[in-house]
């Protein structure tokens, strides 16, 4: 965790990503964010990241109703909130079950990465 909070105060930009699992982020981004909490403005006192960092959230699922990406998204933009970092950009994508899934996505993904840089 220590090793990645370095990272995070280095970067300009944080790209936080999950799949749907049972339509919310994995357990794993939840604990993470959750062992953040030091860092969040609610918490007195806190520590914080320096300023002028971007966020951007992605989110991907199996179906093909894209209200779970959102879901994960407005979660993802929620935390980078408590963090006083703004949501810079994010994408979503629905019907992923395995990388043979992704080539479609091949260009919308570049433009992506691109408004990143």
């Amino acid at each position: 965790m220590e090793r990645v909070l370095r990272q995070m105060e280095a970067a300009d930009a944080i790209v936080i990503a999950s799949p749907s699992y049972w339509g919310d982020m994995t357990g794993q981004l939840k604990v993470f964010i959750d062992r953040c909490t030091p860092y969040c403005n609610t918490h007195t006192p806190h520590a914080s990241l320096p300023g002028g960092k971007r966020g951007y959230a992605v989110a991907l699922r199996t179906g093909k109703n894209p209200g779970e990406c959102r879901h994960i998204i407005e979660r993802i933009r929620h935390f980078f909130g408590h963090l006083d970092i703004p949501l810079a950009g994010q994408i979503h994508f629905c019907g992923i079950e395995n990388a043979n899934d992704i080539p479609p996505y091949a260009e919308k993904i570049r433009r992506f990465a691109r408004s990143i840089l």
